[in-house]
């Protein structure tokens, strides 16, 4: 995905905040620009998985809405009676 070319990136911080991410990143034995790049890594990873969510969840209301239009789903008074059901169920036990 991302190459091994480096480049610099300049961020304006709070110089509280800057001091103390220098601080804990030597403490790990890792430099700024490592925990900085593990960061944005995870911030990528996270943000591609938002995506691919939203992107299934819109495939299943798309597969939801074809099948009620060819009368084959559940009415939405079905799914809800029997949902209220199955709360009711859990609360019982609870």
């Amino acid at each position: 995905m991302l190459g091994s070319e480096e480049t610099t990136f300049i961020l304006t911080l709070n110089p509280q905040l800057r001091d103390a991410f220098i601080a804990e990143a030597t403490a790990e034995g890792l430099t700024a620009s490592q925990v900085a790049e593990a960061l944005m890594r995870e911030y990528l990873a996270r943000r591609q998985q938002a995506r691919d969510d939203e992107a299934l969840f819109q495939q299943m209301v798309e597969e939801g809405r074809a099948s009620m239009r060819a009368g084959i789903g559940i009415p939405n008074e079905q799914v809800e009676a029997e949902s209220a059901e199955w709360c009711s169920a859990i609360l019982r036990k609870a």
